[in-house]
């Protein structure tokens, strides 16, 4: 093997050693926001009964994980429905 081969075969596996973290780390964001999505919407639940559609949906739109958890402990103290949809 020549040293250019040698080089490109390195680099080569470099990059999908790369790929492969950035997709495992997506793979834990995207798994992160479904969890807290849900989180919500038990809490939620559980405190208030059915969920709304478009509360649903409102936070169905939520991609950020500390958002989540944020929203998840304002389930869990809100008087009411309306008031946590006021919060959100």
């Amino acid at each position: 093997m020549t040293l250019a081969q040698q080089l490109r075969n390195e680099g080569r596996q470099e990059g999908r050693d790369e790929g492969r973290q950035e997709g495992r780390q997506e793979g834990e964001r995207e798994g992160s926001v479904a969890t807290g999505r849900q989180a919500v919407l038990e809490a939620l639940e559980i405190r208030f009964g059915p969920v709304p559609e478009g509360l649903r949906e409102s936070i169905a739109e939520i991609d950020d994980p500390a958002r989540l958890r944020v929203l998840l402990r304002t389930a869990i103290v809100s008087a009411s429905m309306e008031a946590f949809a006021a919060a959100l």
